[in-house]
């Protein structure tokens, strides 16, 4: 299920913007003045994505809308409400189908069994004269209040409550939508989850007033962390490599025999030679990338030496085919990854390391840290990366302006590279940017949100 558009009335009390995305090149970029609502827009839609109403409680709108491929429709629509004690925001969450009828959806589901971990977080975020109380909390009256209810009254709170706590909002999970976002922030990492963290005993000790020395959410720079990322990925379509590899070996000699048995069509010397031709050059490209170590093959062959073979070498053939499609997926991303990043940097190379993940050496094949490349550089990395390797597979990334800390002539080339990656991902995108070089000659892909007429 994709997104054919969207839109928002009365944002910020002002402005109505209508988004229709470009299917044709997947890619639709967003432009406009500050503080017309472009990062707004891309926060909105994520949090539709991911069952998070708390931006739509504070950011003035009238309605936001997400319309569907299928011609259904997400829509949330904002209200107040006026109390004795404060303005309370209501939210109506529909689903439209494609007659148009609407129906209300719950505004918020909890599920059961949310550890006192989260409670304590979630915590955080209330004020006095509110205290946490057993599973709840409790004001000064003695009045006790479920999750719901303060979730309810402090919406903020909600941002410490993770997504796997509670139910989306629109229950057809046939009609799910994969969305990721690309932030400005792309340089600092998440919490080191390699850690072992205890955030129960922390807290307690927080509490007491005993603070560690350190606390152990030790933050490393996300290109490190994606550095491990990927070489978690490569150990994983090694070993996959290693089992196919051992269980064809294993079984070759049974195989050949019944081939031969079952006087099965060998190939011809010809297409023989043509695949091992094809095989070695897939070969020599893992080998580039650090995929596989250089190792001899079958090379120099004649015709007259595959009609002597001809049924192992139909055989041999096919295995190498199976052994190498592991790697397809994987070799496809890490390619285009090295390309483009080796493309654009100066003076320096990168390549993939099966014990340190991402290699970078100067021209003299000095070794660089990760932390000592540039700003630039590294928001390169890690936005390639993202958008390779994090995005959902036929799922829809927000882009939220790509240009920071590029050199213009980076600029001007990410439009193709992202449109490559799309492709090569099967995914599509919408991109929020300030930077007409991002655009180019791309104007076709453009929507200018406007203020009022």
């Amino acid at each position: 299920m994709r997104v054919k558009s969207v839109s928002v009335k009365k944002l910020f009390g002002v402005f109505d913007h209508e988004i229709p995305l470009q299917s044709a090149e997947r890619v639709t970029i967003i432009h406009g003045p500050n503080g017309f609502g472009k990062t707004v827009m891309l926060r909105m839609i994520q949090a539709i994505a991911e069952g998070n109403t708390s931006i739509f409680e504070v950011i003035p709108f009238d309605e936001f809308r997400l319309t569907l491929d299928d011609g259904t429709a997400r829509v949330i629509r904002r209200g107040q409400e006026a109390d004795a004690h404060d303005r309370k925001i209501s939210l109506e969450i529909l689903v439209v189908d494609e007659q148009g009828h609407e129906t209300a959806t719950p505004q918020l589901q909890l599920t059961s069994g949310i550890p006192k971990s989260v409670l304590d977080r979630v915590d955080r975020h209330v004020p006095p004269p509110y205290q946490r109380f057993g599973n709840g909390w409790r004001d000064d009256a003695g009045r006790q209040y479920l999750l719901v209810e303060i979730l309810e009254r402090f919406p903020r709170a909600k941002t410490a409550l993770p997504p796997k706590y509670r139910q989306p909002l629109f229950p057809d999970s046939s009609k799910r939508l994969d969305v990721y976002f690309v932030e400005t922030n792309r340089l600092e990492g998440s919490r080191d989850s390699s850690d072992d963290f205890d955030e129960e005993e922390w807290m307690r000790h927080e509490r007491l007033g005993a603070h560690p020395t350190m606390r152990p959410d030790r933050i490393r720079p996300r290109v490190e962390q994606y550095s491990e990322d990927l070489l978690q990925r490569l150990k994983s379509v090694l070993a996959d490599y290693a089992k196919h590899s051992q269980e064809r070996d294993r079984t070759f000699p049974e195989r050949l025999v019944q081939f031969v048995r079952s006087e099965a069509k060998v190939l011809s010397e010809r297409d023989i030679l043509d695949r091992m031709v094809q095989l070695e050059t897939k070969r020599r490209r893992l080998i580039s990338i650090g995929f596989l170590d250089s190792e001899s093959g079958l090379r120099d062959l004649t015709e007259e030496d595959v009609r002597r073979t001809s049924e192992a070498l139909t055989i041999y053939v096919g295995d190498v085919q199976e052994k190498l499609r592991v790697f397809d997926e994987m070799a496809a991303k890490v390619g285009k990854l090295m390309d483009v990043v080796n493309d654009r940097f100066n003076y320096k190379r990168l390549t993939i390391h099966r014990e340190r993940g991402f290699d970078v050496r100067s021209d003299a094949d000095k070794i660089l840290s990760l932390k000592d490349l540039s700003s630039g550089e590294q928001h390169e990395l890690v936005l390639l990366y993202e958008l390779l390797f994090r995005t959902p597979k036929n799922g829809l990334v927000l882009v939220d302006e790509p240009e920071i800390s590029f050199h213009v002539a980076w600029q001007s080339g990410f439009l193709n590279d992202l449109i490559g990656i799309l492709e090569l991902t099967d995914a599509y995108a919408i991109v929020a940017t300030h930077s007409p070089v991002i655009i180019g000659p791309r104007w076709d892909l453009a929507v200018e949100l406007s203020g009022p007429k």
